[in-house]
């Protein structure tokens, strides 16, 4: 018996080991397996769309995959509880790409068509889960009784599934680049977290954890949140506005400083700024708007990476935040526009109060301005924010707009103007209407203009342009033009006398240009034998100029004192004296000449004869005789008559 017994045991025994020994062997074959499913990619094709070719189709996808990347993601997180350490192992930030993934592949169902560019990616994050939440907690028919891709080929019309007892509808959509795709409504988008209000109280459905939405918003950071608020106070955990009370905390602080920093900054340099000199002044006035980005991009991140504000708040948030980054943007790049102005005008070879500097200020600031405006409206378009009817109602007034600004245009064109063709420049001197005066400033609405008596006036450059305008610093010589009045007792040998020797004085001079200078004795005046002094000054600047005429005119004084005679003034002479009457004798003769002139048919009225006119051609000596050309041209008129040589 006892023989029986230990045998039937040992056999026992032996069968157990082997029993043993296939666990162990099943065991460590189940471990390998879970070792290299766990190593493999959880995602066969990471670059796969959702299926979204019917109403069927795109509810499953968002099921399948929303489920998926929580499951995922919740395991992900419990095994980074219970890692050491702040940060994720390398198996859980692959566990969370692969979860990524998914997730990304639920958002491809809804409808963001209508979402701004720069909210789309956090709108999308939210939509896709209070969908799932609603999803979770909602009746939704068996997948055979919502069509599939059969049926949409069947019925052409087919474009829009509304699911049972709810406003949650999928739609085909019928342009862009998502046409043909069966999406969730962009109504239904708008609407999800109505939805989710609704029925956030009934029990969820999904086999995972419940809750998605809730752990989202009232964690840090995105999908997957880092350690370091689980021992903080029950209290700061407080839901407010669908935010933790740390988180609105941190909201508020995270705002200040970015505002705080720029503030600062600016305040802190602006007595400094406005001390330094062009180009440096306008180069500084760049920090604040940059701080400012800086700061604004911070904070951005930081709301949405780390803090994880979400809701109606982070999309009021990032909206306030975008208007000042992008009007920060846009006001950098209109100072810097400026900036490089400053640093062309800088250059020696420009002056800095020329027309050509104004200019440059211009260009560039029209030219930053056009350029900040463009880059304002496509920022703001970014968050949803369009200038275009705006801009179309500032259209509508536009022509009342030019019409009162008519002056101004007027004198900007006419600054152009001065511009291309460059009439004056500054420092240049000029006579314009019946003033003249240095140019101190050419600007695009007006000049500026300091006249000889030490006033400077600004003329618009309308009428400035329209003036009469006579250059004289760009002349290379100036005319010397004076007539002297001799005194009628000046006897013609005098007068002779006094143009040789006035003549002389100009060949002679050095600063006078002999072609062409000339003295002439003009007219008979009322009072004067009238001399016309007539000569170019080798000289473009005004002021060598009245030392030069007035060592001519000095000159002119002597040769008329060394003459013998003097300057006529307006005077008169009384002769008192016999009068001896007309001279009889050569009266007879005149009127005997007269009559034989009559006699013969040869009186000249009212014009000479053909044959007269013939006779009396060249016959007088001119030069005179006893000039140096006097001789010789009366020698060629005797050999052109054919009269003998003397």
């Amino acid at each position: 018996m006892f023989d029986y017994l230990a045998s039937h045991f040992i056999s026992k025994l032996t069968r157990l080991k082997r029993q043993l020994g296939q666990i162990v062997v099943w065991g460590l074959a189940l471990l390998l397996l879970q070792t290299s499913l766990s190593a493999a990619p959880l995602v066969k094709h990471p670059l796969a769309p959702p299926d979204t070719s019917s109403p069927q189709a795109t509810l499953i996808s968002f099921v399948e995959n929303i489920n998926k990347s929580y499951q995922i993601l919740m395991t992900a997180y419990d095994q980074y509880l219970e890692e050491p350490g702040l940060f994720p192992s390398n198996s859980v930030k692959e566990q969370v790409k692969q979860a990524e993934i998914f997730f990304e592949r639920a958002e491809g169902c809804l409808n963001l068509s209508e979402i701004p560019p720069r909210l789309e990616q956090d709108v999308a994050l939210e939509g896709t889960l209070l969908l799932k939440e609603v999803l979770d907690r909602i009746e939704v028919p068996t997948y055979d009784q919502i069509p599939d891709a059969e049926a949409v080929a069947t019925d052409k019309e087919l474009s829009r599934w509304i699911l049972p007892h709810t406003e949650i509808d999928i739609v085909k959509v019928k342009s862009g680049p998502q046409a043909g795709k069966f999406l969730f409504s962009t109504e239904t988008v708008a609407r999800l977290k109505e939805f989710y209000t609704k029925v956030q109280q009934l029990p969820s459905k999904s086999s995972a954890k419940a809750g998605f939405y809730q752990f989202y918003i009232s964690t840090p950071g995105r999908l997957f949140p880092l350690k370091g608020l689980q021992g903080l106070p029950s209290w700061l955990n407080s839901i407010y506005w669908d935010q933790t009370l740390w988180q609105l905390i941190t909201l508020g602080i995270s705002l200040l400083i970015a505002f705080w920093i720029p503030y600062r900054s600016f305040r802190g340099n602006w007595r400094r700024i406005v001390t330094l000199d062009c180009p440096q002044r306008t180069w500084t006035m760049l920090l604040p708007p940059i701080i400012t980005i800086s700061s604004l991009v911070a904070v951005r991140y930081v709301l949405a990476q780390w803090i994880n504000i979400t809701g109606q708040l982070l999309l009021t948030s990032l909206i306030i935040l975008e208007i000042i980054f992008w009007m920060m943007v846009a006001l950098t790049i209109f100072l810097f526009g400026n900036a490089l102005a400053e640093t062309i005008i800088a250059s020696p070879r420009i002056n800095p109060q020329g027309l050509d500097a104004s200019m440059i200020r211009t260009f560039f600031s029209l030219s930053g301005l056009g350029i900040s405006t463009f880059v304002l409206i496509v920022g703001l378009e970014q968050v949803g924010i369009s200038l275009i009817p705006i801009l179309a109602g500032l259209g509508i007034g536009g022509l009342a707009l030019a019409l009162a600004a008519r002056p101004t245009l007027e004198n900007i064109i006419a600054g152009l103007i001065l511009f291309a063709d460059r009439p004056v420049k500054v420092g240049e001197y000029c006579c314009f209407g019946e003033k003249e005066g240095t140019v101190l400033e050419i600007g695009l609405r007006s000049t500026r203009i300091l006249e000889l008596n030490g006033d400077i006036i600004s003329l618009p450059n309308s009428h400035f342009s329209e003036l009469e305008l006579a250059n004289h610093s760009r002349r290379d010589r100036i005319l010397l033009r004076q007539t002297i009045g001799l005194r009628y007792e000046t006897t013609s040998e005098q007068l002779r006398y006094l143009l040789v020797n006035l003549r002389s004085m100009l060949l002679a001079h050095p600063k006078l240009l002999q072609e062409p200078a000339e003295v002439r004795f003009i007219k008979y005046g009322d009072y004067s034998l009238d001399v016309e002094i007539f000569a170019y000054v080798d000289t473009g600047n005004r002021f060598e100029f009245r030392g030069i005429q007035e060592d001519v005119l000095l000159r002119v004084k002597d040769i008329v004192e060394a003459s013998g005679t003097d300057f006529a003034f307006p005077s008169q002479t009384t002769y008192i004296s016999r009068d001896s009457g007309l001279d009889q004798e050569l009266s007879r003769a005149a009127e005997a000449e007269v009559q034989g002139w009559r006699s013969k048919g040869m009186l000249p009225f009212p014009e000479f004869s053909s044959e007269q006119q013939e006779q009396l051609r060249d016959t007088l000596d001119f030069p005179p005789k006893g000039s140096p050309n006097g001789n010789l041209a009366s020698d060629n008129r005797n050999k052109n008559q054919g009269e003998p040589e003397n």
